[in-house]
């Protein structure tokens, strides 16, 4: 391209030049070798009287052939062109060479007439020896009035075109160097011109690969430089506008990514435009398989698709469903784009199992506490009845009465605190005093609390805990608590003539602490929901209790960065774990 641009300039000027110098080598020479003709024409005549005045004394009467003859050859060698002497009817006297032909063929009578009638005579004559020659006549009076002689002087047209040989070789080597000259100025100033034309070209093609940054643009002067300038400062804004665009749309890539919610673009035909990663998660596909795919293909919901044709109408809508296997809760809000995108509309998936999860606890949290709270109320109504019918009047049977009243308030007592301290330890509002304490010393404090209650009902409570066993970072009273809670329930669900067995071990960087019973032993479809507030395995065996002990417990081990669980086999009784880490 440089190249066609190069010739596209130059050429013009090398053209113009070579056609005036074209001109100039066709005029010229014609203008020089007329100029050259008269010249010699003058020459001629001036040597032609100087010859004729020297030939005075040999013409008639006292004419002198040869006398004339080695005038004539004299002058002849130094005009380098013939001299003859003629009388005046046409009859050769004297030559400076012998001719070839005839006198005739010399001298015409019309140029021997006009001679002798005009003083002289100037001609131009195809001599069959010489070639083409110039013919000079001029009469020679000698000392009479009338002429006595014509001299003639004849030279041929290469006599005097070897004169201007060398003259029509300079001519012609100053056009070819004029020509040379003009390219390589042409050349040179085209290259001038174009190399900051060139540098321009490269910083636009780097402009259009996307680097406005470092680019090599000229400093030069003229509309060049305008041009340059005006490139710089559209790099400079386009370098912003791209950055400010790279910039946001970063912004908008990077909420996009993190956000929890799903996000779909589809345009008015129902190609997918664009699909988060959340709602790659929700619809188990990637945005690279799902770009240019319908809705349809995508999302595989008829409701979904539904809340698309409805949105692309131009009516936002908000609906709530479950998806896929694993019961996923979504709430879907379908949006128009337009204005801002013609044509476009946007699905968000609002991931909401966890509220519903959540508000199905606060149902059965409220239920629970509900039943939990009308039991001991039921209780405490009906005693409270029974006195006021008359009760009172009895004092054995009020006396009974008003020890259920008591359990049943402390049974209240009990639910309101523990519903505190599960409400503490999950709102992270209750403190530990963490210590590096050895097992056992956690263990022993509750076997002591709880062995009076084992007796009581007939069974053997065993600690076996080596004292060696390295130190766990723990707060003595929490662990004690955990540990109570366990016995308690362990304790509760053994028929007497049972064991219940308090061991620790160390497995890796944990202390594992069991407590192990042999009482009825947990179901297996209760194991994984023993754990949650309120949950009864069997109500019809609890024996009371308000179900949110195993729950308190898990949260006070898992505060110790420990770990909770069960195994159990009904008939054969229950081992409860929890692991510490050991300090």
């Amino acid at each position: 391209m440089k190249s066609k641009i190069r010739w596209r300039i130059a050429l013009p000027y090398i053209i113009l030049i070579t056609v005036m110098l074209l001109v100039l080598g066709l005029l010229l020479p014609t203008i020089i070798r007329r100029s050259y003709r008269r010249n010699w024409e003058e020459h001629l005549l001036t040597a032609a009287a100087l010859i004729a005045n020297q030939a005075n004394a040999w013409l008639p009467p006292n004419l002198d052939p040869t006398q004339l003859e080695t005038l004539a050859k004299q002058s002849a060698a130094r005009l380098e062109a013939e001299v003859i002497f003629f009388d005046p009817n046409g009859a050769l006297l004297a030559a400076s060479s012998a001719p070839g032909d005839s006198p005739a063929e010399y001298l015409s009578t019309p140029e021997l007439q006009q001679a002798l009638t005009f003083g002289h005579s100037i001609q131009v004559y195809q001599n069959p020896i010489l070639g083409k020659t110039l013919n000079v006549a001029v009469p020679v009076h000698g000392d009479a009035d009338a002429a006595q002689a014509v001299l003639l002087i004849q030279i041929p047209f290469a006599r005097m075109s070897a004169d201007l040989n060398p003259f029509y070789w300079t001519l012609a080597i100053t056009a070819l160097s004029s020509i040379a000259l003009v390219l390589i100025l042409s050349l040179v100033l085209t290259n001038s011109t174009l190399k900051p034309l060139s540098q321009l070209t490269q910083a636009a093609k780097q402009m259009g690969t996307g680097q406005f940054k470092d680019i090599d643009i000229p400093q030069t002067g003229g509309e060049i430089a305008e041009l340059s300038q005006a490139l710089r400062q559209t790099a400079l804004q386009l370098s912003a506008q791209i950055d400010a665009l790279t910039t946001e749309r970063g912004k908008l890539a990077a909420v996009l990514t993190q956000m929890t919610d799903g996000v779909l673009i589809a345009d008015s035909d129902g190609r997918v435009q664009l699909l988060n990663s959340s709602a790659e998660r929700l619809f188990h596909i990637k945005e690279a398989s799902a770009l240019g795919r319908s809705v349809v293909e995508v999302m595989r919901h008829h409701q979904l698709v539904d809340l698309w044709s409805e949105t692309k109408e131009g009516e936002p809508k908000t609906i709530t469903l479950e998806i896929g296997a694993e019961h996923t809760f979504l709430q879907v809000i379908g949006i128009p784009l337009s204005p801002d995108l013609p044509r476009r509309s946007m699905l968000l998936f609002q991931d909401i199992t966890q509220l519903h999860r959540l508000e199905i606890v606060r149902r059965d949290f409220v239920s629970n506490v509900s039943h939990e709270l009308r039991t001991p109320l039921a209780s405490l109504k009906a005693l409270t009845e029974t006195l006021l019918e008359g009760a009172l009047e009895d004092p054995p049977a009020a006396r009974r009465f008003i020890v259920h009243m008591d359990t049943e308030v402390d049974n209240l007592t009990l639910l309101v605190h523990e519903l505190l301290e599960l409400s503490r330890i999950e709102s992270g509002k209750i403190t530990f005093e963490f210590q590096r304490i050895q097992p056992r010393e956690l263990l022993e404090p509750a076997c002591e609390r709880m062995s009076l209650q084992a007796d009581r009902v007939g069974l053997a409570l065993v600690l076996e805990c080596p004292p060696e066993l390295p130190l766990v970072f723990a707060d003595r009273n929490r662990i004690s608590q955990v540990v109570i809670n366990l016995l308690h329930n362990a304790i509760k669900f053994t028929a007497p003539g049972g064991k219940i067995t308090i061991s620790a071990r160390q497995e890796g960087g944990n202390m594992i602490f069991l407590v192990q019973d042999t009482g009825v032993g947990i179901a297996q479809k209760d194991l994984p929901r023993i754990f949650e507030r309120f949950y009864k395995a069997d109500r019809a065996r609890s024996g009371g209790g308000t179900g949110l002990g195993l729950s308190i417990a898990r949260h006070m081990v898992e505060a110790h960065g420990g770990h909770l669980w069960v195994e159990s086999q009904e008939g054969v009784g229950s081992t409860f774990f929890f692991s510490i880490p050991i300090a």
